[in-house]
């Protein structure tokens, strides 16, 4: 399974993905009727029941919105469209984000294990070679208890990290909506870094990012309801065509009626959903304004946070691990030509072990800043550059 497998499984078994594409549906739905006119109406009036005196009336009655309120309507209901499409590229871009974190926690997990296990075959030799040492009584029993000491902590250790890598498995299972991962193996390079394309770009895609088209498509969607409410305040008019048949004395005889009619506004002006919604129009604006500040603060966070993890990963795999391996091959040769005690091969042991587990934080810490800037400005396409394949 590749990372995008696992980013396609979760498109298609996520239910909150599921949930924001009902509403983007749903709003099709509101568009439709926001663009709907008013239904005619049917009316049927009945003066006196004797047969040879009464009269009958019959009429059509057709609403007539004046003002543009059906414009209005459909405004909102486009710019409500538009934020529920934003919201659902942003429900995308926060759960591909989750994959990928998901999905590099089980290399690095996978990872941690051929660490532990090179140490532990590294802490088993060494065990091996000081109790040859103690038998030929070069060195001191206390020398080869210590080694084994350092051998079984080694252990300890690689039976911990075969732990993670099973959790992190569920973990991956759960964010891609599967009961488990069943037999599939990852495929995928865990000590890959991307290319940072620099901290004015990211910014500049702030604007188009998933939140901030959701919050401009609020501030639309507000400014249409203040215009639609505004344009409420002139009432409709209803026209009404129909035939009048009068019988009297006998004699039925027919008329055209027409007829308008205007309610008057005198209790009833609106001003109170006007006001209303020209406080949430003031509202959705502030709330944009909010939301693009924060999203430059978390951007500015995760980018600085992803530097700085990307160059200490890549100086530790370039230039201390190599070192700390040769000291502790060196120190080992030392040691078994007696120049060195063993306190010294343990110390640079250590060393080797804290600086590959240092690097592995450090491609954690990595990729979790490079998710969070996605979660920000959504999908980043930036050059994988791979690092160097030879174990560290």
């Amino acid at each position: 399974m590749t990372l995008e497998d696992a980013q396609r499984i979760a498109l298609d078994n996520n239910p909150f993905l599921r949930s924001a594409r009902s509403e983007v549906d749903a709003t099709m739905g509101t568009y439709i009727q926001a663009g709907a006119r008013p239904n005619p109406e049917v009316s049927f009036l009945q003066e006196g029941f004797k047969g040879n005196e009464r009269t009958s009336t019959g009429l059509i009655n057709q609403r007539i919105e004046l003002a543009g309120q059906r414009s209005y309507r459909l405004d909102a209901a486009s710019y409500a469209r538009q934020g529920a499409l934003a919201s659902l590229d942003g429900r995308v871009a926060i759960l591909r984000a989750d994959v990928s974190t998901a999905f590099y926690g089980v290399l690095f997990a996978q990872k941690q294990v051929e660490l532990a296990r090179d140490s532990a075959d590294i802490a088993s030799r060494s065990a091996q070679l000081v109790q040859r040492r103690a038998t030929a009584g070069k060195v001191s029993p206390v020398e080869a208890t210590r080694a084994q000491v350092a051998a079984t902590e080694a252990q300890i250790a690689l039976a911990s990290a075969n732990a993670f890598v099973s959790a992190a498995q569920v973990r991956l299972a759960s964010t891609i909506g599967m009961l488990d991962l069943g037999e599939r193996a990852l495929t995928g390079d865990a000590e890959a870094l991307q290319v940072p394309i620099g901290m004015s770009v990211l910014q500049q895609r702030i604007e188009d990012s998933p939140a901030a088209r959701r919050a401009v498509a609020e501030i639309g969607r507000s400014n249409a309801i203040v215009s639609l409410e505004r344009a409420r305040r002139t009432p409709d008019i209803t026209v009404s065509a129909g035939m009048k048949r009068i019988v009297a004395g006998g004699m039925p005889s027919n008329q055209a009626v027409v007829g308008i009619s205007i309610p008057l506004p005198i209790f009833d002006s609106n001003k109170g959903a006007l006001l209303e919604a020209t406080h949430r129009a003031e509202k959705a604006k502030s709330d944009r304004d909010g939301e693009l500040a924060q999203m430059r603060a978390d951007l500015a966070q995760a980018y600085a946070s992803y530097d700085a993890a990307s160059i200490e990963a890549r100086r530790l795999k370039g230039e201390v691990l190599p070192a700390a391996r040769q000291a502790l091959d060196a120190t080992s040769r030392g040691f078994d030509l007696g120049k060195f005690s063993f306190i010294d091969v343990l110390d640079a042991q250590r060393t080797l072990f804290q600086t590959r587990s240092q690097y592995l934080k450090a491609l954690i810490a990595a990729r979790q800043s490079y998710a969070d800037l996605e979660r920000v400005v959504g999908s980043i396409d930036l050059a994988s550059q791979p690092s160097p394949s030879t174990q560290p």
